[in-house]
C-alpha cells in the first residue's frame, strides 16, 4: 500500500525506504505528541523542550538547507526528481524538522533512563551533556553515511545556516563510510544543539519544579 501511494514517483528501493522513515518519524513524532497533550491534558516540560527544538531546527538548519537561502543549492538542486517528488521541497524543512524533534524526544528518553527521572535535568549536569552529545551525533552520522549522502551536496553545495555558521568555507571531510564522507558541517548543527536542548530542559524542568 505504501509502495502504491509513492510508486507514481519511481522511486527506486533506496530512495523509497528513505521516503518511508522521514514520513514514518514526521508521523510519530505528531502522533505522540498530540496523545502526550491528551492524557497529561497540559504542557509538561518535555513538549516545551520538543517544541522550541521544533522551531530552532527549522529556523537553525532546516529551512537554510531546503532553500539554498545562504548562498548554497536548494535541496531539489541535489536530489533525484524521484525524492523531490516524493518529499516536495515546501514540506521538506517541515518532515524533517519533525524527525529532529524525534531525535531530541529519544535523546531525553536516554538521559531519563539512564538517570533517574525525577532529578535529570534539574541542573546542569556534564554528564547529560555527553549523552545527548554522543546520540546526537552518532544518529547524524549514520543518517549521513547511510541515508542522505546522496543529497547532501559536495561542498560548496550547502547553504549558510544558523546553527551551521561555518557554512562551506571550512567543511573538511571528517572521515568517510563506505566511501561517504562525513563532513564538519554536517555534524555542526547538531554539536551546537546539544547544550541548546540541555539548557530548554533544565530551564523548563526548574520552572516546573517551583510551579509545584
Amino acid at each position: 500500500m505504501i509502495n502504491d501511494f509513492f510508486g507514481f514517483c519511481g522511486l527506486n528501493d533506496f530512495e523509497f525506504w528513505i521516503v518511508v522513515r522521514l514520513y514514518l518519524a514526521a508521523f510519530i513524532t505528531v502522533f505522540l505528541g498530540v496523545k502526550h497533550v491528551f492524557f497529561k491534558k497540559k504542557l509538561t516540560p518535555k513538549l516545551k523542550v520538543l517544541f522550541w527544538s521544533f522551531v530552532i531546527a527549522a529556523i537553525g538548519w532546516e529551512i537554510w538547507l531546503t532553500y539554498g537561502i545562504g548562498g548554497g543549492l536548494a535541496v531539489d538542486d541535489r536530489r533525484s526528481i524521484a525524492l523531490s517528488c516524493a518529499v516536495p521541497q515546501n514540506l521538506n524543512w517541515l518532515l524533517n524538522s519533525l524527525a529532529d524533534v524525534f531525535i531530541v524526544w529519544i535523546g531525553l528518553l536516554l538521559v531519563e533512563k539512564l538517570f533517574k527521572q525525577r532529578t535529570a535535568f534539574l541542573k546542569w549536569e556534564w554528564k547529560v551533556t555527553l549523552v545527548l552529545f554522543l546520540w546526537f551525533v552518532a544518529q547524524n552520522i549514520y543518517v549521513e553515511a547511510f541515508f542522505y549522502h546522496l543529497q547532501l551536496g559536495s561542498n560548496g553545495d550547502l547553504s549558510w545556516a544558523l546553527l551551521q555558521p561555518l557554512g562551506t568555507w571550512f567543511n573538511p571531510t571528517l572521515f568517510k563510510i563506505n566511501g561517504n564522507p562525513i563532513t564538519f558541517q554536517s555534524q555542526s548543527s547538531w554539536v551546537l544543539m546539544t547544550p541548546v536542548v540541555q539548557f530548554l530542559a533544565t530551564y523548563f524542568k526548574k520552572i516546573n519544579e517551583k510551579n509545584q
